[in-house]
């Protein structure tokens, strides 16, 4: 309702007086109009200017001065004709200052309905269209708290300094615009092929009452599912009331063919007054949408022994970017045991499920890989070029968040998280040499050494001592030293003792009786610890990525451009330390996933791999004791994996919250548990198996007696060459003897 107020003040002179007058009447009488008619010649008016320019500071109406003697001396003393001028001049002014102030009454509800902070007012001021934005500019910047931008559509300039007000924005920000401003088709198109009717920002246009040219040029631009876009049109009524036709303008994916439709909400004059209403499910009325799926890691089996025996330089152990070997959808909808990368049948899952929810068509294109290498280039290679170059709406092979790939696409919320891990066999002992020195430490040893060595010295001295050469050669003194000291000693040490010879010396017999036991004890400790070898499953010490590189395990990585990509762009200097001493240099560095769990059964060799599917293979091929020995380590952090979109998708946050209702109704972990194989688990209960002591064990028992056996037949040509030699000289001093022999003398030796 708009309120009119003819004021005429002659008895109040005073400026303030005045001003504090007009503004306690405006305030009572509640108007938005006022028509000021006063004399500058008179005296009593001279005042009028001063106090006018206080009034505008304070008043948001239209404000009207008539100045009656120059109106009287067009009129003359014709008061029928001014009276009917007055009236046609109140009358032209109420429309115009109503329909100002329904707008700003809107825009104020609007802006409060949305939570806005921001304010964009595109406009046409030199327009008669769009004349009142004025007055409505001067009522928001005081019952609007928020920031506000202005920009005239029909200046030259309009198109850079909309850019830099979109650019620079953080808020949530709301923008308006009539439609009915000329040269629409160039704005909206502008608008069109800059995306801005997305989820950003918060449309509402005016429209007149030119519904059809309205959503003519509406229907052509770029609106998409995310787009929010009221639009109002004008309708008047009797009892001069302004009304709007409220619509709701949505829209699914312009460029893959979608309609927009005007939904109409209700007619009123103030948007507080619409019906509420239930959110609308919305679909996306049967689109195509296309999305690119990488057709990598199908299972090509190696036998190990078979590769082992190729020896052409020709053979490929890449499995990566290979046909499959049945239809590839057949894989991807198979219910049986992954044993290839799952990720990708995993997302397809999800996103079948939302093509039946969102009701809309599917278009695959497959790819031979990733391709994160060609990040921030202009190719359409992979699913990071389709993506990057918008040549699909989404990626169904799902990868995780990295700085470098936040850039050029966007995420939905995480459907898996990726299990890469680097699994081994843990060995028995980190002392590969000599499996009898484990029992005990360095230290210890040597202790041993230098008692038993005390021992062997102790008694030789014994016996030299007591050594009688009248009685005893000096042979039978050095035969007596080896035998006593140190055969008796490593009798000693195994417990043996000297069963062949009476020892007479007391203070030998405390020795040997001290020594004994001492031996005896440490006995036990030691055959203890290797009884318990074999039955009690050693602590697994290589428990970090550091302690797997220190070790002698070999390395392998499974061959997928992921890993590729990983030892491309790590600055970990573990990571770079494994790679180039482990991996580089061994001719099974990047193997498939089968062959690679064919090494980890093996023994002796490291596999890092995505172990979702690895599983299926150790549960397969794996003894209990094996997956009792089974280590793992992250050779990287485990990061969340999402499904991938276009960067700006309108169906960003629509994919995002029926991603997070599968998730919540329990779909999402039913197929993440179907495809993702967990870790088996080690089944310490088992008594069905028996533990073999294989050769490589006991080599070092093996290496003594040989090195005995060699040392014993070396000494055994020396003495039989020595022998030799001591007949052939006998033989020749026989030689050499006088021939002639006096009767009845022989030769005794």
């Amino acid at each position: 309702m708009v309120r009119s107020i003819l004021l005429a003040l002659s008895t109040v002179s005073v400026v303030f007086g005045r001003r504090f007058v007009i503004k306690h009447f405006i305030q009572l009488s509640a108007t938005n109009s006022l028509i000021v008619i006063y004399c500058h010649r008179d005296r009593s008016d001279q005042d009028a200017t001063v106090w006018s320019r206080i009034l505008h500071k304070s008043f948001t109406g239209l404000v009207a001065y008539i100045d009656i003697v120059c109106f009287a001396t067009v009129f003359g003393h014709n008061f029928a004709e001014m009276k009917l001028v007055l009236c046609a001049l109140f009358l032209l002014q109420a429309p115009n200052h109503s329909q100002c102030f329904s707008r700003t009454q809107l825009i104020e509800e609007f802006l409060q309905q949305r939570s806005i902070t921001s304010l964009i007012l595109l406009h046409c001021a030199q327009e008669s269209v769009d004349q009142d934005v004025i007055h409505i500019a001067k009522a928001l910047s005081q019952s609007f708290l928020g920031t506000i931008y202005y920009t005239d559509v029909s200046k030259i300039h309009f198109e850079h300094q909309f850019h830099r007000n979109m650019f620079y924005e953080r808020y949530k920000t709301a923008i308006t615009l009539n439609l009915e401003c000329s040269g629409m088709d160039r704005v909206l198109k502008l608008l069109s092929e800059n995306s801005y009717f997305n989820s950003t920002f918060h449309w509402l246009m005016f429209g007149g009452r030119n519904f059809e040219q309205a959503t003519c040029l509406l229907s052509n631009q770029n609106i998409n599912y995310d787009t929010s876009i009221t639009l109002l049109f004008d309708e008047y009524k009797p009892d001069n009331i302004t009304r709007y036709e409220v619509y709701e303008v949505t829209g699914t994916v312009k460029r893959r063919g979608g309609r927009i439709n005007f939904e109409m909400l209700g007619i009123v004059s103030s948007l507080k007054d619409l019906p509420r209403r239930a959110a609308p499910e919305r679909n996306l009325d049967g689109i195509e949408l296309w999305t690119a799926l990488t057709v990598i890691s199908c299972l090509i089996t190696f036998d190990l022994a078979v590769v082992e025996a190729k020896s052409s330089p020709f053979i490929s152990l890449q499995t990566a970017n290979q046909h499959q070997p049945r239809p590839f959808i057949e894989k991807l909808n198979s219910v049986k045991r992954q044993k290839s990368y799952s990720a990708t049948t995993h997302c397809y899952q999800m996103v079948k499920l939302l093509q039946r929810k969102l009701k809309f068509k599917l278009t695959v294109v497959l790819t031979n890989d990733w391709r994160f290498d060609l990040i921030g280039k202009n190719s359409s290679q992979g699913v990071v070029g389709q993506l990057q170059t918008n040549q699909v709406d989404f990626g169904t092979t799902p990868f995780g968040i990295t700085v470098e790939r936040l850039p050029f696409c966007d995420f939905t919320i995480e459907i898996a998280r990726a299990t890469f891990y680097t699994v081994f066999r843990h060995p028995k002992s980190l002392n590969n040499n000599n499996i009898f020195l484990l029992p005990f430490e360095t230290l210890l040893w040597i202790v041993i050494g230098v008692v038993f060595g005390a021992v062997a010295l102790i008694q030789a001295i014994s016996i030299v001592c007591n050594h009688h050469p009248e009685t005893e050669s000096v042979r039978s003194c050095i035969e007596c030293l080896v035998d006593q000291s140190l055969l008796g000693t490593v009798g000693i040490v195994c417990q043996q003792g000297l069963h062949h010879r009476i020892i007479g010396i007391s203070s030998n017999k405390i020795l040997i009786l001290v020594a004994m036991l001492f031996s005896m004890l440490l006995l036990q400790f030691y055959s203890t610890f290797i009884v318990g070898y074999q039955l009690i499953t050693p602590p697994k010490t290589i428990n970090t990525l550091e302690k797997l590189a220190d070790s002698n395990i070999k390395m392998a990585v499974e061959d997928l451009s992921y890993q590729h990509d990983f030892f491309d762009r790590t600055k970990n200097p573990t990571a770079l330390k494994l790679y180039e001493t482990k991996i580089l240099p061994n001719k099974y560095g990047f193997v498939n996933v089968s062959l690679g769990m064919q090494l980890v059964k093996r023994g002796g060799y490291a596999f890092h791999c995505e172990t979702s599917y690895g599983n299926s293979l150790i549960i397969e091929t794996f003894t209990e004791r094996e997956i009792c020995e089974l280590q793992q380590v992250q050779l990287y952090p485990q990061r969340p994996v999402h499904l991938p979109m276009i960067r700006g998708s309108p169906l960003r946050e629509l994919f995002k919250v029926n991603l997070q209702l599968l998730k919540e109704n329990g779909l999402m972990a039913y197929h993440h548990l179907r495809n993702y194989i967990p870790r088996p688990k080690c089944n310490k209960q088992s008594n069905n198996h028996a533990e073999q002591i294989y050769l490589t064990d006991v080599r070092f028992a093996f290496l003594l007696l040989c090195a005995g056996l060699a040392a014993s037949f070396l000494i055994l040509s020396w003495e039989f060459a020595l022998e030799r030699l001591q007949r052939w000289w006998r033989r020749r001093q026989q030689t050499l003897a006088p021939a002639s022999i006096p009767d009845g003398f022989v030769w005794l030796n």
